[in-house]
């Protein structure tokens, strides 16, 4: 993986790596606190820590383990909570400041306000909720002032999709969002989840010029163009790669 991401990194996308923790035993969180987590911020593989929430509480204590390590590292927290119960998990994001907190296909209205009042990003994955049947509260959060971000959840396993046109498309078919709330998600609310919205997600003065020009009269068609891709050509700090 660390030989993709120096070929990746190497080209036109720009990468922010994150490393996911899943709990293990004990044995193999202990070496990845101790060795793993300080090699890869010493070498800068990686941008965030992300948390797979458990709800097993017994094991709460390597989870906020991991969580103080990071920080103390320097890592940017994120908290990846696709469980039926989350509540845990959004009190967790909340109180160590973690920029984006993923899936919540079960907040609730609770929740939604808690986030809210924290100002942590909450970034949805519309082709995951497609796949497993259980869409996201995507109006609860927005309508109790979350921001939120739209991402593809690619997994070879359980996602196989990297179209973020799709991503888009089922956000509006599915979660009850605007293409024009759907649009933003995708793009400067993704941005800021990253932590990169100084430099891209918007077309401002002093970002770099990464511009998708679709093949439609209206944004409005990306809602409900499933299965083909309306871009026309895509520019990335302002050079053409591909199109017209």
């Amino acid at each position: 993986m660390l030989r993709v991401l120096n070929v990746l990194n190497k080209g036109a996308l720009d990468i922010v790596p994150t490393f996911l923790f899943r709990l293990g035993t004990p044995d193999d969180a202990e070496r990845i606190f101790r060795d793993l987590m300080f090699t890869i911020r010493r070498r800068r593989l990686a941008r965030f820590a992300d948390l797979q929430w458990d709800t097993d509480m017994a094991r709460r204590g390597l989870l906020t383990r991991f969580l103080d390590t990071a920080r103390s590292l320097g890592f940017g927290i994120k908290i990846h909570a696709d469980q039926h119960s989350c509540g845990g998990a959004v009190s967790l994001a909340v109180e160590y400041g973690a920029t984006s907190i993923d899936h919540l296909e079960y907040a609730t209205l609770d929740q939604a306000r808690t986030l809210a009042n924290a100002g942590a990003i909450a970034t949805l994955l519309p082709c995951a909720s497609f796949r497993h049947g259980h869409n996201a509260p995507a109006r609860t959060l927005m309508d109790a002032g979350v921001a939120v971000a739209l991402g593809t959840n690619f997994n070879p396993w359980h996602t196989p999709s990297l179209n973020m046109q799709t991503a888009v498309s089922l956000a509006c078919l599915q979660l009850g969002m605007s293409p024009g709330e759907a649009i933003a998600a995708a793009t400067i609310n993704s941005a800021y989840a990253l932590g990169s919205a100084a430099r891209v997600g918007s077309l401002e003065i002093d970002k770099l010029a990464d511009v998708l020009i679709l093949d439609t009269s209206d944004h409005r068609d990306l809602a409900y163009q499933l299965g083909t891709t309306l871009v026309h050509t895509t520019i990335k700090r302002g050079e053409v790669l591909c199109g017209n």
